[in-house]
């Protein structure tokens, strides 16, 4: 550079330069992507959608000998890098182990695979302790704001959630 350059101070300058450059991309993944979404909605449909917020979902289920249906709200956080879902219904609460947003090779349709763990809220006699489950969740095609598909646990029982705005 100069004559009065050293090698601290190549170093320094190349330290500061990445740090900034990390910060910078730290933002885009954490918070600036949804700002770029809300810019170019296209993005919805060319990488994924913004799933982000509250979300009623209706689980169908059955197990047992016995069948029903049993309402329930979704929270979903989404950034860049990571989903997450929690559910919460009358008798138990849901974590996610994994989420792996993909798109469906042929149509392009959206699908969420989701790995999950539930917690009964009632551990009395007879309520058992928490188990897991996993569900394939598809975008609606009748509904631009909808997800739906089949589930199943460790429990042996199986069913059906729907989601909507």
């Amino acid at each position: 550079f100069g004559s009065g350059t050293t090698l601290r101070s190549s170093v320094g300058i190349a330290l500061s330069g990445a740090t900034g450059l990390n910060l910078l991309l730290l933002l885009l993944v954490t918070v600036g992507w949804k700002w770029i979404w809300s810019v170019f909605p296209v993005l919805d449909r060319w990488v994924f959608p913004d799933l982000n917020g509250e979300w009623k979902m209706t689980i169908h289920w059955q197990g047992a000998g016995k069948s029903g249906t049993v309402p329930a709200r979704a929270h979903i956080k989404q950034d860049l890098l990571r989903i997450s879902m929690e559910v919460f219904s009358r008798d138990s609460d849901s974590e996610t182990l994994v989420v792996q947003p993909k798109r469906d090779p042929e149509s392009g349709r959206p699908i969420l695979y989701y790995v999950y763990r539930v917690i009964p809220k009632n551990i009395g006699q007879g309520g058992g302790g928490s188990y897991e489950g996993a569900a394939i969740l598809r975008l609606s095609n009748s509904r631009a704001h909808g997800w739906n598909g089949n589930y199943f646990t460790s429990r042996q029982t199986l069913g059906y959630f729907e989601l909507s705005r």
